[in-house]
């Protein structure tokens, strides 16, 4: 979670350059988004205008190499994805300021605040087909790097700024999701390419259509379930986090009709909620950190995952669905 780079004029014009995309009209930054920098970009050719979102990597998107050729396979596939767009030259990346960075096509919508539940089911549905398109990718994918001993190593860094009660929450976690971890069941689990990141700011909506899956630079290979979690957490829970079940099985209901959950996974939901919720609990705690050190890093507030992880730690909750 970088500092933003400001981007002038000088330097649009400068980069479009390599693009065969237009003259550039106007530019602005993106209201979301906090590990790089982004920026609406409108061009015009002929009279035609065309809108991209220009995106400064500020440090190394976790999928990699891969990144490009899973937007393609996903964008081949049908899904809303923008793919990158080739330079001039046929680079998939060129560079401003020692900085790699992609341009992509604004894709229309806008980011949903309170989700419908057709909007959830439309999330649900959206990730089953990106787990069915990427299933054979012919590419390898690196893992999820939020294992373990990531989340030990993290927790080890930020626990001495917690109070007590924080601490010993954060402490139960761990030890549950340790417990998941390193269970023997989990060999069985499907696993594949994830996306690790559906939050509602990646994804785009015209009412209750979805016309967006954005920012795949957390794309990893792990269990498809986390991405489930992932999404539940954010797209199923009150602004106290409280988890609302009605949406959570109108998530997975819908994600379970294109590609069936298997009974195991069913079990291990809750267990891989409490995981996500910690990961990006403990990823908003670095960053406050870091902050609080005098980095220059963006920072979404960590108490909003800290009553996410405290509700999915006290609730027993159970999924309606019959694999």
């Amino acid at each position: 979670m970088n500092a933003v780079t400001r981007l002038e004029r000088a330097d649009l014009e400068a980069v479009l350059d390599r693009y065969d995309v237009g003259e550039p009209v106007d530019y602005r930054p993106t209201a979301h988004g906090i590990e790089n920098s982004n920026y609406f970009v409108r061009t015009s050719t002929e009279g035609t205008s065309r809108e991209w979102v220009l995106t400064i990597l500020e440090q190394a998107p976790n999928a990699g190499a891969v990144f490009a050729p899973l937007l393609d396979l996903c964008f081949a596939a049908g899904l809303p994805v923008a793919p990158v767009r080739r330079s001039a030259a046929g680079n998939l990346q060129e560079s401003l300021r020692g900085k790699p960075l992609l341009l992509t096509p604004r894709l229309p919508g806008s980011h949903p605040e309170r989700p419908t539940t057709a909007q959830v089911q439309a999330v649900g549905t959206a990730i089953a087909k990106l787990h069915l398109a990427t299933r054979n990718p012919g590419f390898a994918t690196p893992a999820h790097p939020r294992d373990e001993d990531w989340l030990r190593r993290t927790a080890e860094a930020v626990c001495g700024q917690l109070t007590a009660s924080t601490a010993r929450l954060l402490e139960n976690s761990l030890g549950r999701v340790a417990d998941l971890l390193r269970g023997e069941d989990l060999a069985g689990l499907p696993a594949g390419i994830i996306h690790g990141d559906l939050f509602r700011d990646n994804v785009l909506f015209n009412g209750d259509q979805l016309t967006g899956l954005l920012d795949f630079h957390h794309a990893s290979r792990s269990w498809l379930i986390y991405d489930l979690a992932v999404a539940a957490n954010d797209w199923c829970s009150d602004s106290e986090g409280r988890l609302d079940e009605g949406q959570a099985n109108a998530l997975l209901a819908a994600y379970h009709e294109h590609r069936p959950l298997t009974q195991a996974e069913v079990e291990r939901f809750p267990d891989f909620m409490a995981y996500a919720a910690l990961a990006f609990w403990l990823s908003r705690l670095s960053a406050a950190a870091k902050a609080q050190a005098g980095e220059a890093v963006r920072v979404k507030a960590p108490d909003e995952f800290r009553r996410i992880i405290t509700d999915r730690m006290d609730r027993e909750f159970r999924l309606n669905i019959r694999p």
